[in-house]
């Protein structure tokens, strides 16, 4: 299969390409150097260059701005719905066309706990989120009669460069002590999600978002 992957060389990405190319499938993750996401425009002329005949779409860029309601910018607000939300649509728009010759396609988007609930200062990422889900049900429902696959995956608490430089070691441990396998997602256990969802392996879901959280969301957080 050919794999288009956004926000491959983050520890989340990496961990999906690394497990796409090693069951011997070609994966296109171009860097935001190559593909700038926060320019909708960008991505049309991107696949003009590269070709659109890919097998699966992943979408795992992203953008986080932390800023109460009152603080954030609307530059940073439609920057977050560019990269976090527009971009797969447009995405999706360009290898439509490719899925429906073929009969067939998997969509999988990385969306977040901050899709079926939200936190202070983040009002830009959970808005994102929230639609990201509804636009990949909304696209299982139009796009199953061509056979194509559309979910999302929300990890919970994962283990990368990024959460523990926003966390101390005390804070890490008092989020592990409310997950019930008691211990932080790896990237990889995000990827074979990912990878299951968006694979021939999955033959009959689509619809869903999977949250991929060790328990958290079941009570561990209470």
């Amino acid at each position: 299969m050919k794999i288009f992957l956004t926000g491959g060389n983050g520890n989340i990405g990496s961990a999906i390409r690394n497990l796409y190319q090693s069951k011997g499938h070609e994966v296109y993750a171009p860097s935001s150097k190559e593909l700038d996401l926060a320019d909708i425009a960008a991505i049309g002329r991107y696949f003009e260059q590269n070709g659109r005949d890919f097998d699966v779409i992943v979408h795992c860029a992203g953008y986080n701005p932390v800023a109460a309601i009152e603080n954030i910018t609307l530059d940073d607000f439609n920057k977050t719905q560019n990269i976090n939300l527009t971009a797969l649509l447009e995405i999706t728009k360009q290898v439509l066309p490719h899925f429906r010759q073929r009969q067939q396609g998997y969509i999988v988007g990385i969306a977040s706990l901050y899709a079926s609930t939200s936190r202070a200062e983040r009002v830009a990422y959970a808005s994102s989120k929230h639609a990201l889900v509804g636009m990949l049900q909304t696209m299982a429902i139009e796009l199953g009669r061509y056979h194509i696959l559309c979910n999302s995956v929300s990890p919970g608490y994962v283990d990368t460069q990024m959460f523990r430089g926003r966390n101390t070691a005390d804070k890490i441990n008092e989020i592990i002590s409310r997950i019930p396998l008691g211990r932080l997602a790896t990237p990889e256990d995000i990827a074979a999600a990912v990878y299951f969802l968006g694979s021939p392996e999955n033959k009959y879901i689509s619809g869903q978002d999977i949250i991929v959280d060790g328990g958290f969301m079941a009570g561990g957080f209470q």
